[in-house]
């Protein structure tokens, strides 16, 4: 049954328009002519608007709409049509044939142009030869041409060039109908193998005829090859032609159309072709061999075309009806004895008809948004012909206009100023609008339905814009908690979609809490729920927080430990649930940085809580050397046991034990030097206070571990650790600061153990210990330790005896029978030293006399050289040669050479007597210095030559003048007496510059 389309909703999807030249004229040519036929070339030969008039002309317009025409037929022209190719097929009388004659023409180019005007085709049917009635039909495509007459009977020949066939040759139809045809349409690219349709109506029969086969076979050249019906053969274009098979179906047997009423619809969705046909009843549409519903569109049709997704309709009014509309009374139907009108007659009739209605409407429907996009009434409207774009309408008085589509933006306008979101949407969808564009309609549809309290259609629109429009716009809408299901919906559709950002984690999960079923959802949400297929996207972090605030605490547990929050994990165990065992359990599971991360962060409250078994787990991280380094293990964890001592000197000693000493740092040592301090001070127990003692000791003598020394100093005195304080002097080598030390705190006995054990490394130990005990006030005076340092003092000559009576004058209780002993051995001592040094000066000068006896004789006498050979090499003397005043002779190459760097003159020097020389200089060095000492004591004793002395101070002046300031800083260092040092070394002038 026909659906009616009186309920549909009508728009002005087109404007109407004369068409004029460019230069704003009128197109006069058309005012007289009489269109009876029309169609277009579809692109081919960039389009041209066809016309076939009453007196056999052919109008030809171009796309600039300049008029052109040409007489093709003498007589008449009935039928015109172009395929979807480029070959146009006119039928029409010529006075020279006695049937109608066929041209064809080939449109690649325009038909007005020199070279196309003539057809390229012309075939003419023989009086004696079929068809036998008026074609009153034709259908055509590139290689297929299909004709229909007045007596029913349809022809079909084929070609793989139409144009290029030498000859056709009828032969009887292939199909023969009750009624006269009144359209034939082809369809190609049918399903199910892309077969070629052959659409035919009468006016009571739709007919359905599809190509099976088309093989070749040898033909008779004889005109009278019958073909029985049943057959369905076509007839023959030439002597040798495909035979076609069709499979017929007859699609309606008591529905037809008029000639006009049939066109070849294709959809834009799926690019199915359907086959429309259009009568008094309605509109109705085929597909293959099945029937699709029809429109119940009323009033009788004249005509019906397609032009891309719109369907045009003609129709008449009803105040100006047809005299001869088909009916029971005007055909012949099957089984019925009633005698039928001339086809011919009915023909003209029809065709007249179209002509004389004074008025007429033109509508075009979209059918599948089942709309009326435009509807218009014009009076005796000649022919519609789509192309370029256009709907171009030739009227009775000769004017032309056209149809144009107004843009997609203007069309949607229109039906979102009457509300039809849906049909906008169809629309959209249709011109390919793009994803942001669907979104606005979407909107604005949803804002729609919003208004009409339709809150779900409404968030179901909303839905489908997310990723496009603003989520706070529609969030906005939704805050009232009426509307908490709404907007849940549409903040799980964005999260279902990975859009959605922390803030709207945060509000979907919000509305979870408040909702009546909350837990289901939640879990759902989050994915706990193992039954839920449904993936979501959210912030986990987020969704663990905002669980957490409202206190739904197992499902943040649940949540971290599913997606490793171990932090949240541990935070939620710690601070809300205060399960310390716990949160201990879950870090025991994790991998060692996690673990290292979790205790940094909670370790204080951890070791607070349960130090026990938080020290253990700390204990059983298995960190590799290289990560000991790097998080700087155990010296960053140290601070987690700030009010724990115990705690931490057990983990610290237990990871020195365990990990590398290369990779430990001094802080490690040095905290646990302190918290051995500490226990130490508190300890009552004299066999644990000397364990730990022990322990301190050992640390500190380590020469493997690296301390701070000074930290460790600090410490020892801090907690009153003696022997740490002692131990840190000596590792140091800080002798006199252990004797100071002992000083300070009164220990005699340890003061010359002190001396005694460190006295041969620092001598200066005994003199400091003897300044001490001089001052030290006691009833003996400190006879033993005195003594003990004096006979240290008076064996290594460390202070002379005048020192030794001022440092101990200071000592009242010291006594001259204390000192007796000591002066007396050392007087004995220096007299002994004074007899030595006498008798030393007194062979010293007799040497000097001899010596310059020989200077002497040197100088003044000469020296009588006998040797007649070498001293060296033992060989005759030969000249030049060399001698000596040691009376020793050389070759010149045997005597050794002396190079002055003063002076570029060479000199020699005895090989045989530079040895002893050398010595003796030495020797006499020795001696003159120790002369020269004595000749201060006793400068009157003593005569030396003038040379001789200018020699020893030169000697000495260089000698001076190179130790001068080594000996002079050695002696400053070496004596409690610095300025002691300092006059003596200014008195002997040796700064004063020459």
């Amino acid at each position: 049954m026909a659906l009616g389309i009186h309920q549909w909703r009508r728009f002005n999807f087109f404007d109407k328009e004369v068409v004029k030249r460019r230069n704003g004229t009128p197109l006069e040519e058309l005012k007289h002519i009489q269109a009876i036929a029309s169609t277009s070339t579809n692109g081919a030969g960039d389009g041209q608007l066809i016309l076939g008039c009453r007196d056999g002309s052919i109008w030809v317009i171009n796309r600039d709409y300049e008029i052109g025409h040409i007489h093709k037929f003498d007589i008449s022209l009935q039928l015109l049509a172009h395929s979807l190719g480029n070959t146009l097929i006119a039928i029409g009388m010529d006075e020279s044939e006695a049937k109608q004659t066929i041209k064809l023409w080939k449109t690649d180019r325009a038909l007005i142009e020199k070279e196309n005007t003539e057809p390229a085709k012309i075939i003419s049917i023989p009086a004696n030869d079929h068809p036998n009635s008026k074609i009153c039909a034709v259908a055509i495509t590139d290689r297929h041409i299909a004709l229909g007459c007045e007596n029913g009977a349809i022809y079909f020949f084929t070609s793989n060039d139409l144009i290029k066939e030498k000859r056709y040759k009828f032969t009887p139809p292939f199909y023969q109908a009750k009624l006269f045809i009144t359209n034939l349409v082809f369809a190609e690219g049918g399903k199910p193998k892309n077969d070629l349709i052959l659409y035919a109506t009468t006016t009571s029969d739709v007919l359905s005829f599809r190509l099976i086969q088309a093989a070749p076979v040898v033909a008779s050249m004889s005109s009278t090859l019958t073909s029985t019906i049943r057959d369905r053969r076509p007839f023959h274009l030439s002597h040798q032609q495909p035979i076609a098979q069709f499979s017929d179906v007859v699609l309606e047997t008591d529905i037809g159309c008029r000639p006009g009423c049939a066109v070849l619809a294709q959809s834009d969705k799926d690019g199915e072709q359907q086959f429309v046909i259009a009568n008094s009843t309605g509109v109705f549409s085929y597909v293959g061999d099945d029937k699709r519903l029809g429109l119940g569109i009323e009033n009788e049709k004249s005509a019906i075309y397609w032009w891309f997704n719109y369907l045009i309709i003609i129709t008449k009014e009803d105040r100006k009806q047809s005299s001869i509309a088909p009916s029971s009374s005007s055909f012949t139907r099957a089984g019925s004895a009633t005698t039928v009108k001339p086809q011919s007659t009915i023909l003209s009739q029809l065709t007249a008809n179209q002509t004389t209605t004074e008025l007429q409407t033109l509508a075009v429907y979209d059918t599948n948004a089942q709309l009326t996009a435009y509807s218009v009434g014009i009076p005796r409207i000649q022919c519609v012909i789509n192309e370029w774009g256009y709907i171009h309408i030739l009227t009775g008085d000769g004017e032309l206009h056209r149809l144009m589509e107004k843009d997609l933006h203007s069309r949607l306008h229109l039906l979102f100023r009457k509300n039809c979101f849906q049909l906008a949407l169809q629309l959209a969808k249709k011109n390919r609008t793009g994803a942001q564009g669907m979104a606005e309609i979407f909107k604005q549809y949803g804002d729609h339905l919003y208004a009409k309290n339709e809150y779900e259609s409404a968030t179901d629109q909303y839905c489908k814009t997310i990723g496009y429009l603003e989520p706070s716009y529609v969030i906005k809408k939704f805050l009232d908690s009426q509307h908490i299901d709404h907007l849940t919906r549409y903040l799980e559709e964005l999260h279902r979609e990975k859009l959605a950002n922390t803030d709207h984690t945060t509000l979907l999960l919000n509305c979870y809490t408040k909702h009546p079923d909350r837990i289901y959802r939640l879990t759902k949400f989050i994915g706990l729920d193992k039954t839920s297929d449904i993936e979501m996207s959210f912030d986990v972090d987020i969704a663990i927080d905002v669980c957490r605030q409202a206190n739904y605490f197992e499902e943040a547990l649940a949540l971290s430990a599913k997606y490793h929050r171990h932090d949240k994990h541990i935070k939620i165990q710690i601070e809300n649930r205060k399960d310390y065992n716990e949160a201990l359990n879950y870090i025991q599971t994790l991998k060692f940085d996690d673990g290292l991360q979790a205790f940094r962060n909670y370790g204080k409250t951890l070791i607070k809580e349960k130090p026990e078994k938080t020290t253990q787990l700390l204990k059983q991280l298995n960190p590799t050397p290289q990560q000991i380094e790097q998080e700087q293990l155990p010296e960053s964890l140290i601070n987690l046991f700030m009010n724990n001592p115990g705690e931490l000197l057990d983990y610290l000693e237990y990871a020195v034990k365990q990990y590398p000493r290369e990779h430990l740092s001094t802080t490690v040592h040095d905290t646990i030097l302190e918290l051995l301090l500490q226990k130490y001070s508190k300890i009552d127990d004299k066999k644990e206070k000397d364990r730990t003692s022990n322990k301190i000791l050992v640390l500190l003598q380590d020469s493997k571990i690296d301390i701070d020394v000074t930290r460790a100093m600090v410490a020892c005195q801090k907690y009153n650790f003696k022997a740490g304080i002692i131990s840190l002097y000596d590792r140091a080598k800080l002798y006199q600061q252990i004797l100071q030390y002992q000083m300070d705190n009164k220990e005699s006995d340890e003061i010359v153990a002190t001396c005694q054990k460190y006295g041969d490394d620092d001598p200066q130990l005994w003199i400091q210990a003897l300044s001490y005990f001089s001052k030290l006030k006691s009833s003996d005076g400190c006879q033993k330790e005195i003594q003990q340092i004096l006979a240290y003092i008076d064996k290594n000559d460390l202070l002379s005896p005048l020192l030794v009576i001022q440092t101990l004058s200071n000592n009242e209780s010291t006594n001259l029978d204390l000192l007796k002993d000591y002066l007396i051995r050392k007087l004995r001592t220096e007299q002994k030293q004074i007899e030595k040094d006498q008798s030393e000066i007194r062979r010293f000068r007799q040497e000097n006399g001899e010596i310059a006896k020989k200077i002497k004789a040197l100088e003044t006498d000469p020296i009588l050289c006998q040797d007649p050979k070498c001293s060296a090499c033992k060989m005759d003397l030969d000249i030049p040669c060399i001698h000596f005043f040691c009376e020793h002779s050389f070759h010149e190459h045997c005597a050794a050479t002396v190079e002055s760097t003063l002076s570029t003159e060479i000199t020699y020097e005895c090989p045989l007597c530079s040895g002893d020389n050398r010595r003796f200089l030495v020797v006499s060095i020795r001696i003159i210095n120790q002369t020269l000492c004595a000749a201060i004591l006793q400068p009157n004793d003593i005569e030396l030559p003038y040379y001789f002395s200018k020699w020893l101070d030169l000697i000495n002046n260089q000698r001076v003048g190179k130790d001068i300031h080594e000996t002079f800083h050695r002696e400053l260092d070496g004596q409690q007496d610095k300025f002691g040092v300092i006059a003596e070394f200014l008195g002997r002038r040796l700064f004063d510059k020459e």
